[in-house]
Protein backbone atom coordinates (compact mmCIF):
# COMPACT_ATOMS: atom_id res chain seq x y z
CA UNK A 1 0.00 0.00 0.00
CA UNK A 2 1.01 3.20 -0.63
CA UNK A 3 2.68 5.40 1.67
CA UNK A 4 0.16 8.57 2.52
CA UNK A 5 2.86 11.62 2.40
CA UNK A 6 6.81 10.34 1.87
CA UNK A 7 5.95 9.58 -1.99
CA UNK A 8 6.90 13.14 -4.05
CA UNK A 9 3.36 12.28 -6.03
CA UNK A 10 1.50 13.98 -2.93
CA UNK A 11 3.24 16.87 -3.47
CA UNK A 12 3.57 16.85 -7.16
CA UNK A 13 -0.71 16.80 -6.88
CA UNK A 14 -1.29 19.16 -4.26
CA UNK A 15 1.51 21.67 -6.15
CA UNK A 16 -0.37 21.13 -9.76
CA UNK A 17 -4.00 21.74 -7.74
CA UNK A 18 -3.17 24.51 -6.09
CA UNK A 19 -2.06 25.81 -9.52
CA UNK A 20 -5.25 25.61 -11.02
CA UNK A 21 -7.08 26.43 -7.88
CA UNK A 22 -4.88 29.48 -7.05
CA UNK A 23 -5.32 30.46 -10.40
CA UNK A 24 -9.17 30.52 -10.59
CA UNK A 25 -9.51 32.04 -7.09
CA UNK A 26 -7.17 34.86 -7.94
CA UNK A 27 -8.98 35.74 -11.30
CA UNK A 28 -12.61 35.14 -9.46
CA UNK A 29 -11.36 37.49 -6.74
CA UNK A 30 -10.59 40.23 -9.19
CA UNK A 31 -13.69 39.67 -11.38
CA UNK A 32 -15.46 39.50 -8.15
CA UNK A 33 -14.40 42.95 -6.65
CA UNK A 34 -15.18 44.43 -10.21
CA UNK A 35 -18.79 43.24 -10.15
CA UNK A 36 -19.42 44.15 -6.53
CA UNK A 37 -17.85 47.58 -6.86
CA UNK A 38 -19.80 48.67 -9.98
CA UNK A 39 -22.66 47.42 -10.22
CA UNK A 40 -25.44 48.80 -8.06
CA UNK A 41 -25.99 46.59 -4.13
CA UNK A 42 -29.76 45.90 -6.29
CA UNK A 43 -28.14 44.12 -9.51
CA UNK A 44 -25.61 42.59 -7.41
CA UNK A 45 -27.90 41.07 -5.01
CA UNK A 46 -30.57 40.17 -7.61
CA UNK A 47 -26.97 38.35 -9.61
CA UNK A 48 -26.03 36.92 -6.34
CA UNK A 49 -29.38 35.25 -5.57
CA UNK A 50 -30.15 34.03 -8.92
CA UNK A 51 -27.31 31.94 -9.09
CA UNK A 52 -27.39 30.87 -5.30
CA UNK A 53 -30.87 29.54 -6.77
CA UNK A 54 -29.10 27.92 -9.56
CA UNK A 55 -26.75 26.36 -8.04
CA UNK A 56 -28.77 24.65 -5.59
CA UNK A 57 -31.49 23.16 -7.86
CA UNK A 58 -28.75 21.73 -10.01
CA UNK A 59 -27.05 19.92 -7.22
CA UNK A 60 -30.42 18.77 -6.26
CA UNK A 61 -30.38 17.42 -9.79
CA UNK A 62 -27.10 15.93 -9.81
CA UNK A 63 -29.00 13.05 -7.90
CA UNK A 64 -25.32 12.57 -5.70
CA UNK A 65 -23.62 11.20 -8.47
CA UNK A 66 -20.75 13.92 -8.46
CA UNK A 67 -18.44 12.42 -5.68
CA UNK A 68 -19.40 8.65 -6.94
CA UNK A 69 -18.07 9.57 -10.14
CA UNK A 70 -15.11 10.86 -8.83
CA UNK A 71 -14.42 7.79 -6.36
CA UNK A 72 -15.08 5.49 -9.00
CA UNK A 73 -12.91 6.90 -11.47
CA UNK A 74 -10.30 7.54 -8.65
CA UNK A 75 -10.62 3.43 -8.15
CA UNK A 76 -9.49 2.72 -11.38
CA UNK A 77 -13.23 1.47 -13.13
CA UNK A 78 -13.90 1.75 -16.96
CA UNK A 79 -13.10 6.02 -17.11
CA UNK A 80 -14.42 5.63 -20.84
CA UNK A 81 -18.21 3.79 -19.52
CA UNK A 82 -18.91 5.80 -16.39
CA UNK A 83 -18.18 9.23 -17.66
CA UNK A 84 -20.27 8.45 -20.77
CA UNK A 85 -23.11 7.66 -18.39
CA UNK A 86 -22.03 10.84 -15.84
CA UNK A 87 -21.96 13.00 -19.32
CA UNK A 88 -25.50 12.11 -20.36
CA UNK A 89 -26.58 12.69 -17.02
CA UNK A 90 -25.72 16.27 -16.94
CA UNK A 91 -26.98 17.15 -20.50
CA UNK A 92 -30.26 15.80 -19.77
CA UNK A 93 -30.54 18.03 -16.61
CA UNK A 94 -29.29 21.09 -18.11
CA UNK A 95 -31.94 20.55 -20.80
CA UNK A 96 -34.71 19.80 -18.13
CA UNK A 97 -33.90 23.00 -15.38
CA UNK A 98 -33.23 25.39 -18.84
CA UNK A 99 -36.71 24.40 -20.10
CA UNK A 100 -38.44 24.99 -16.85
CA UNK A 101 -36.37 28.26 -16.05
CA UNK A 102 -37.92 29.21 -19.26
CA UNK A 103 -41.73 28.09 -18.96
CA UNK A 104 -41.68 30.31 -15.39
CA UNK A 105 -40.47 33.15 -16.79
CA UNK A 106 -42.67 33.26 -19.77
CA UNK A 107 -45.55 31.88 -18.20
CA UNK A 108 -44.93 34.29 -14.52
CA UNK A 109 -44.55 37.23 -15.67
CA UNK A 110 -44.35 38.59 -11.62
CA UNK A 111 -41.60 36.44 -11.82
CA UNK A 112 -39.94 37.32 -14.12
CA UNK A 113 -40.51 41.24 -13.26
CA UNK A 114 -38.85 40.41 -9.56
CA UNK A 115 -35.80 37.95 -11.11
CA UNK A 116 -35.42 39.52 -14.96
CA UNK A 117 -31.72 37.58 -14.57
CA UNK A 118 -33.38 34.00 -13.54
CA UNK A 119 -33.49 31.85 -16.74
CA UNK A 120 -30.26 33.62 -18.45
CA UNK A 121 -28.49 32.59 -14.82
CA UNK A 122 -30.01 28.98 -14.95
CA UNK A 123 -28.61 28.85 -18.74
CA UNK A 124 -25.13 29.61 -17.41
CA UNK A 125 -25.13 27.08 -14.36
CA UNK A 126 -26.63 24.05 -16.90
CA UNK A 127 -23.21 24.64 -19.59
CA UNK A 128 -21.18 25.08 -16.09
CA UNK A 129 -22.47 21.69 -15.00
CA UNK A 130 -21.69 19.72 -18.08
CA UNK A 131 -17.73 20.80 -18.27
CA UNK A 132 -18.02 20.22 -14.50
CA UNK A 133 -18.29 16.76 -15.58
CA UNK A 134 -15.06 16.92 -17.73
CA UNK A 135 -13.15 18.69 -14.85
CA UNK A 136 -14.28 15.73 -12.37
CA UNK A 137 -12.96 13.13 -15.06
CA UNK A 138 -9.86 15.01 -15.22
CA UNK A 139 -9.67 15.19 -11.26
CA UNK A 140 -10.38 11.90 -10.40
CA UNK A 141 -8.07 10.51 -12.64
CA UNK A 142 -5.26 13.29 -11.05
CA UNK A 143 -4.83 14.69 -14.01
CA UNK A 144 -4.16 18.20 -11.94
CA UNK A 145 -1.91 19.50 -14.98
CA UNK A 146 -4.64 19.75 -17.31
CA UNK A 147 -6.95 21.24 -14.43
CA UNK A 148 -4.49 24.40 -14.30
CA UNK A 149 -4.36 24.59 -18.00
CA UNK A 150 -7.77 24.85 -18.01
CA UNK A 151 -8.10 27.27 -15.20
CA UNK A 152 -5.84 29.60 -16.79
CA UNK A 153 -7.54 29.83 -20.24
CA UNK A 154 -11.04 30.32 -19.39
CA UNK A 155 -9.79 32.73 -16.35
CA UNK A 156 -7.91 34.74 -18.89
CA UNK A 157 -10.51 35.21 -21.28
CA UNK A 158 -13.32 35.67 -18.52
CA UNK A 159 -10.98 39.00 -17.24
CA UNK A 160 -10.15 40.43 -20.06
CA UNK A 161 -13.94 40.16 -21.26
CA UNK A 162 -15.08 41.78 -18.12
CA UNK A 163 -12.38 44.61 -18.85
CA UNK A 164 -13.16 45.13 -22.34
CA UNK A 165 -16.92 45.76 -21.28
CA UNK A 166 -15.45 48.92 -19.19
CA UNK A 167 -13.42 50.20 -22.37
CA UNK A 168 -16.63 49.97 -24.39
CA UNK A 169 -18.57 51.79 -21.70
CA UNK A 170 -20.84 48.80 -21.46
CA UNK A 171 -20.46 47.16 -18.05
CA UNK A 172 -23.70 46.65 -16.68
CA UNK A 173 -25.49 43.15 -15.33
CA UNK A 174 -27.23 41.78 -18.37
CA UNK A 175 -23.58 42.14 -20.55
CA UNK A 176 -22.03 40.64 -17.51
CA UNK A 177 -24.05 37.66 -17.80
CA UNK A 178 -23.23 37.04 -21.31
CA UNK A 179 -19.68 37.31 -20.85
CA UNK A 180 -20.48 34.65 -18.28
CA UNK A 181 -22.43 32.42 -20.48
CA UNK A 182 -19.79 33.10 -23.43
CA UNK A 183 -17.36 32.00 -20.82
CA UNK A 184 -18.74 28.68 -19.56
CA UNK A 185 -19.20 27.76 -23.23
CA UNK A 186 -15.42 28.14 -23.66
CA UNK A 187 -14.66 26.27 -20.71
CA UNK A 188 -17.18 23.26 -21.91
CA UNK A 189 -14.95 23.07 -25.06
CA UNK A 190 -11.56 23.17 -23.14
CA UNK A 191 -12.09 20.77 -20.84
CA UNK A 192 -13.88 18.30 -22.98
CA UNK A 193 -10.60 18.58 -25.25
CA UNK A 194 -8.21 17.92 -22.49
CA UNK A 195 -10.45 15.32 -21.12
CA UNK A 196 -10.49 13.11 -24.59
CA UNK A 197 -6.62 13.74 -24.29
CA UNK A 198 -5.91 12.56 -21.08
CA UNK A 199 -8.08 9.25 -21.88
CA UNK A 200 -7.41 8.77 -25.55
CA UNK A 201 -10.50 8.57 -25.98
CA UNK A 202 -13.50 10.07 -27.31
CA UNK A 203 -15.90 10.22 -24.09
CA UNK A 204 -19.54 10.83 -25.85
CA UNK A 205 -23.17 11.17 -23.86
CA UNK A 206 -23.64 7.18 -22.65
CA UNK A 207 -26.98 5.70 -21.75
CA UNK A 208 -26.73 2.07 -20.04
CA UNK A 209 -30.41 1.89 -18.85
CA UNK A 210 -28.70 -0.83 -16.20
CA UNK A 211 -25.93 1.21 -15.44
CA UNK A 212 -27.26 4.01 -15.33
CA UNK A 213 -29.67 2.73 -12.66
CA UNK A 214 -27.15 1.23 -10.60
CA UNK A 215 -24.55 4.16 -10.87
CA UNK A 216 -28.06 6.16 -9.33
CA UNK A 217 -28.68 3.52 -6.58
CA UNK A 218 -25.24 4.03 -5.75
CA UNK A 219 -25.45 7.60 -5.22
CA UNK A 220 -28.64 8.15 -3.48
CA UNK A 221 -27.39 8.25 -0.08
CA UNK A 222 -25.34 11.09 -1.01
CA UNK A 223 -28.21 12.51 -2.79
CA UNK A 224 -29.33 13.62 0.44
CA UNK A 225 -25.74 14.90 1.42
CA UNK A 226 -25.90 17.21 -1.35
CA UNK A 227 -29.34 18.26 -0.97
CA UNK A 228 -29.22 19.02 2.69
CA UNK A 229 -25.71 20.65 1.90
CA UNK A 230 -26.90 22.92 -0.73
CA UNK A 231 -29.36 24.24 1.61
CA UNK A 232 -26.46 24.57 4.38
CA UNK A 233 -24.62 26.42 2.05
CA UNK A 234 -26.89 28.34 0.33
CA UNK A 235 -30.12 28.96 2.11
CA UNK A 236 -28.72 31.77 4.16
CA UNK A 237 -28.65 33.69 0.90
CA UNK A 238 -31.62 32.06 -0.91
CA UNK A 239 -33.57 33.39 2.42
CA UNK A 240 -32.20 36.57 2.80
CA UNK A 241 -33.00 37.40 -0.68
CA UNK A 242 -36.94 35.86 0.50
CA UNK A 243 -37.32 37.56 3.78
CA UNK A 244 -34.64 40.78 3.28
CA UNK A 245 -33.70 43.58 0.90
CA UNK A 246 -31.29 42.60 -2.24
CA UNK A 247 -28.99 45.26 -0.47
CA UNK A 248 -28.72 43.34 2.57
CA UNK A 249 -28.70 40.12 -0.08
CA UNK A 250 -25.54 41.80 -1.46
CA UNK A 251 -23.46 42.88 1.19
CA UNK A 252 -24.33 39.01 3.36
CA UNK A 253 -23.17 37.50 -0.34
CA UNK A 254 -20.10 39.83 -0.59
CA UNK A 255 -19.24 38.41 3.16
CA UNK A 256 -19.73 34.97 2.62
CA UNK A 257 -17.99 34.72 -0.71
CA UNK A 258 -14.83 36.31 0.90
CA UNK A 259 -15.36 33.53 3.63
CA UNK A 260 -14.89 31.22 0.95
CA UNK A 261 -11.68 32.43 -0.66
CA UNK A 262 -10.31 32.47 3.25
CA UNK A 263 -11.05 28.02 2.69
CA UNK A 264 -8.73 28.28 -0.34
CA UNK A 265 -5.95 25.63 0.78
CA UNK A 266 -8.68 23.31 1.54
CA UNK A 267 -10.44 23.89 -1.61
CA UNK A 268 -6.48 22.96 -2.82
CA UNK A 269 -6.13 20.27 -0.56
CA UNK A 270 -10.17 18.51 -0.34
CA UNK A 271 -9.74 17.03 -3.95
CA UNK A 272 -6.07 15.46 -3.53
CA UNK A 273 -7.27 14.13 -0.36
CA UNK A 274 -10.66 12.36 -1.28
CA UNK A 275 -8.73 10.37 -4.15
CA UNK A 276 -5.70 9.96 -1.57
CA UNK A 277 -8.05 8.33 0.62
CA UNK A 278 -9.83 6.51 -2.16
CA UNK A 279 -6.91 4.69 -3.21
CA UNK A 280 -5.72 4.13 0.91
CA UNK A 281 -8.88 2.17 1.60
CA UNK A 282 -9.97 0.91 -1.71
CA UNK A 283 -8.68 -3.17 -0.53
CA UNK A 284 -10.09 -2.41 3.29
CA UNK A 285 -6.57 -3.16 4.69
CA UNK A 286 -5.66 -1.60 8.44
CA UNK A 287 -3.41 1.52 7.92
CA UNK A 288 0.12 0.93 9.06
CA UNK A 289 1.02 3.00 12.16
CA UNK A 290 3.51 5.56 10.07
CA UNK A 291 0.59 6.12 8.07
CA UNK A 292 -1.32 6.96 10.95
CA UNK A 293 1.43 9.40 12.14
CA UNK A 294 1.72 10.69 8.61
CA UNK A 295 -2.20 11.76 7.99
CA UNK A 296 -2.15 13.59 11.31
CA UNK A 297 0.96 15.41 10.86
CA UNK A 298 -0.57 16.60 6.88
CA UNK A 299 -4.17 17.40 9.10
CA UNK A 300 -2.24 19.38 11.71
CA UNK A 301 -0.51 21.38 8.92
CA UNK A 302 -3.44 21.86 6.93
CA UNK A 303 -5.44 23.35 9.94
CA UNK A 304 -2.46 25.45 10.64
CA UNK A 305 -2.45 26.67 6.60
CA UNK A 306 -6.31 27.19 6.99
CA UNK A 307 -6.04 29.97 9.73
CA UNK A 308 -3.85 32.12 7.95
CA UNK A 309 -5.57 33.82 5.54
CA UNK A 310 -8.75 34.41 8.16
CA UNK A 311 -5.88 36.10 10.77
CA UNK A 312 -4.45 38.09 7.83
CA UNK A 313 -8.30 40.08 6.73
CA UNK A 314 -9.30 40.24 10.27
CA UNK A 315 -6.40 42.49 10.55
CA UNK A 316 -7.09 44.47 7.79
CA UNK A 317 -11.00 44.20 7.13
CA UNK A 318 -12.58 47.40 7.38
CA UNK A 319 -10.28 50.14 6.14
CA UNK A 320 -9.12 47.77 3.06
CA UNK A 321 -12.75 46.30 1.93
CA UNK A 322 -13.69 50.26 2.72
CA UNK A 323 -11.10 51.46 0.48
CA UNK A 324 -11.54 48.88 -2.24
CA UNK A 325 -15.59 48.93 -2.39
CA UNK A 326 -15.93 52.69 -2.02
CA UNK A 327 -17.35 52.12 1.61
CA UNK A 328 -20.10 49.43 0.36
CA UNK A 329 -19.19 46.16 2.20
CA UNK A 330 -16.53 46.85 4.93
CA UNK A 331 -17.49 48.10 7.82
CA UNK A 332 -20.80 46.63 7.59
CA UNK A 333 -19.78 43.13 6.95
CA UNK A 334 -17.14 43.25 9.95
CA UNK A 335 -18.66 41.52 12.66
CA UNK A 336 -20.61 39.00 9.95
CA UNK A 337 -16.21 38.36 8.78
CA UNK A 338 -15.48 37.55 12.32
CA UNK A 339 -18.59 34.74 12.89
CA UNK A 340 -18.10 33.34 9.37
CA UNK A 341 -14.16 32.81 10.00
CA UNK A 342 -14.50 31.31 12.86
CA UNK A 343 -16.05 28.58 10.71
CA UNK A 344 -12.68 28.10 8.90
CA UNK A 345 -11.52 25.82 10.89
CA UNK A 346 -14.33 23.90 11.88
CA UNK A 347 -15.26 23.12 8.40
CA UNK A 348 -11.50 21.92 7.76
CA UNK A 349 -12.43 19.05 10.62
CA UNK A 350 -15.81 18.79 8.85
CA UNK A 351 -13.55 17.89 5.29
CA UNK A 352 -11.55 15.84 6.95
CA UNK A 353 -13.98 13.58 8.49
CA UNK A 354 -16.26 13.56 6.02
CA UNK A 355 -14.04 12.34 3.34
CA UNK A 356 -13.11 9.43 6.05
CA UNK A 357 -17.00 8.66 5.99
CA UNK A 358 -17.26 8.53 2.10
CA UNK A 359 -14.61 6.29 1.46
CA UNK A 360 -15.54 3.84 4.37
CA UNK A 361 -18.82 4.05 2.77
CA UNK A 362 -20.57 5.56 5.73
CA UNK A 363 -23.27 7.61 3.30
CA UNK A 364 -26.24 6.75 5.06
CA UNK A 365 -24.42 8.53 8.40
CA UNK A 366 -23.07 11.49 6.54
CA UNK A 367 -26.77 12.21 5.04
CA UNK A 368 -28.32 11.89 8.58
CA UNK A 369 -25.77 14.28 10.06
CA UNK A 370 -26.33 16.80 7.14
CA UNK A 371 -30.08 16.50 6.79
CA UNK A 372 -29.82 17.45 10.68
CA UNK A 373 -27.49 19.96 10.64
CA UNK A 374 -29.62 22.03 7.09
CA UNK A 375 -32.70 21.47 9.11
CA UNK A 376 -31.13 23.37 11.62
CA UNK A 377 -29.72 26.07 9.81
CA UNK A 378 -33.22 26.84 7.72
CA UNK A 379 -34.78 27.18 11.18
CA UNK A 380 -32.20 29.19 12.37
CA UNK A 381 -32.21 31.55 9.49
CA UNK A 382 -36.20 31.81 9.18
CA UNK A 383 -36.15 33.16 13.08
CA UNK A 384 -32.66 34.99 12.76
CA UNK A 385 -32.95 37.41 9.72
CA UNK A 386 -36.34 38.93 10.51
CA UNK A 387 -34.74 40.51 13.62
CA UNK A 388 -31.20 40.75 12.39
CA UNK A 389 -30.58 40.43 8.59
CA UNK A 390 -27.22 39.10 7.27
CA UNK A 391 -25.78 38.90 11.07
CA UNK A 392 -28.57 37.01 11.49
CA UNK A 393 -27.24 34.99 8.63
CA UNK A 394 -23.72 34.24 10.32
CA UNK A 395 -25.07 33.52 13.99
CA UNK A 396 -27.10 30.65 11.77
CA UNK A 397 -24.18 29.62 10.21
CA UNK A 398 -21.67 29.15 13.02
CA UNK A 399 -24.35 27.55 15.25
CA UNK A 400 -25.08 25.31 12.58
CA UNK A 401 -21.63 24.50 12.33
CA UNK A 402 -21.16 23.97 15.34
CA UNK A 403 -23.21 21.18 15.82
CA UNK A 404 -21.84 19.79 12.50
CA UNK A 405 -18.65 19.39 14.24
CA UNK A 406 -19.87 17.59 17.07
CA UNK A 407 -22.00 15.08 14.80
CA UNK A 408 -18.80 14.30 12.44
CA UNK A 409 -17.06 13.53 15.90
CA UNK A 410 -19.52 11.06 17.15
CA UNK A 411 -20.77 9.17 13.99
CA UNK A 412 -17.50 8.77 11.91
CA UNK A 413 -15.84 5.65 12.29
CA UNK A 414 -12.24 6.71 13.32
CA UNK A 415 -10.97 3.17 14.21
CA UNK A 416 -8.66 3.00 10.75
CA UNK A 417 -7.50 7.24 12.17
CA UNK A 418 -8.28 8.69 15.04
CA UNK A 419 -8.76 12.68 14.94
CA UNK A 420 -6.84 14.49 17.54
CA UNK A 421 -9.39 17.21 18.78
CA UNK A 422 -7.10 18.69 21.10
CA UNK A 423 -4.40 19.54 18.58
CA UNK A 424 -7.70 21.51 16.79
CA UNK A 425 -8.37 23.06 19.53
CA UNK A 426 -4.88 24.48 19.98
CA UNK A 427 -5.01 25.59 16.68
CA UNK A 428 -8.14 27.61 16.88
CA UNK A 429 -6.83 29.00 20.50
CA UNK A 430 -3.54 29.98 18.75
CA UNK A 431 -5.00 31.88 16.61
CA UNK A 432 -7.70 33.48 18.35
CA UNK A 433 -4.94 34.96 21.32
CA UNK A 434 -2.91 36.00 17.98
CA UNK A 435 -5.21 38.35 16.59
CA UNK A 436 -6.48 39.79 20.27
CA UNK A 437 -2.72 40.40 21.05
CA UNK A 438 -2.25 41.23 17.86
CA UNK A 439 -4.94 44.05 17.91
CA UNK A 440 -3.98 44.81 21.61
CA UNK A 441 -0.54 46.35 21.08
CA UNK A 442 -1.13 48.52 17.88
CA UNK A 443 -3.47 50.58 15.88
CA UNK A 444 -1.94 49.90 12.54
CA UNK A 445 -3.43 47.69 10.16
CA UNK A 446 -0.06 46.62 8.96
CA UNK A 447 1.58 46.26 12.15
CA UNK A 448 -1.66 44.78 13.66
CA UNK A 449 -1.72 41.65 10.46
CA UNK A 450 2.73 41.51 10.70
CA UNK A 451 2.31 40.86 14.90
CA UNK A 452 -0.81 38.94 14.98
CA UNK A 453 0.52 36.34 12.28
CA UNK A 454 4.06 36.28 13.90
CA UNK A 455 2.84 35.77 16.95
CA UNK A 456 0.31 32.62 15.37
CA UNK A 457 3.20 31.44 13.83
CA UNK A 458 5.20 31.34 17.76
CA UNK A 459 2.68 30.06 19.24
CA UNK A 460 1.82 27.29 17.08
CA UNK A 461 5.72 26.15 17.00
CA UNK A 462 5.68 26.73 20.88
CA UNK A 463 2.50 24.37 21.18
CA UNK A 464 4.51 21.84 18.50
CA UNK A 465 1.37 21.97 16.08
CA UNK A 466 3.59 22.29 13.54
CA UNK A 467 7.21 21.22 13.11
CA UNK A 468 9.50 22.87 10.93
CA UNK A 469 11.14 19.23 10.20
CA UNK A 470 8.11 17.61 8.72
CA UNK A 471 7.53 20.67 6.97
CA UNK A 472 10.61 20.80 4.98
CA UNK A 473 9.91 16.70 4.60
CA UNK A 474 6.67 17.78 3.12
CA UNK A 475 7.54 20.47 0.80
CA UNK A 476 10.57 18.18 -0.34
CA UNK A 477 8.22 15.24 -0.93
CA UNK A 478 10.65 12.92 1.04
Amino acid sequence: MDKFLSKKKLVKDISANMLQTVTTQLFGLLIFYITSKYLSKNDFGEFNWSTAVGFTVIAVASLGLDLVFVKRVASGESVLEISGIHYFHTVIVGVIITGISLLITLLVPSFSIRHPLFFFILLNVAIINIANSFKLCLNGLDAYKQLAILALCTNVFKLLSILSLFLVDRFNVMNVIIMFLTTSVLEFVLAYFLMNKVIKARVKPLLKVAEYKYFILESLPQLGVVVFDSALSRMDLILLGLISTAGITAEYSFVYKVYELSKLPLIIIGPVLLTRFSKLFSHNKQLEENQKNEIAMFFRLELFIMMLIPIFLISVWSPLVDFFTNNKYGAVNETNYWILSACVPMVCIVNFLWTLGFVQGQLKAIMYITMAVSALNIVANLILIPAYGGFGSAIAFLISTLVQVGLYLRFINQSHIKFNFKSAALTFMNAGMAIILGKLWVNNIIFTTVNSIGLYVVLSIITKQINLKHVKQLVLGK
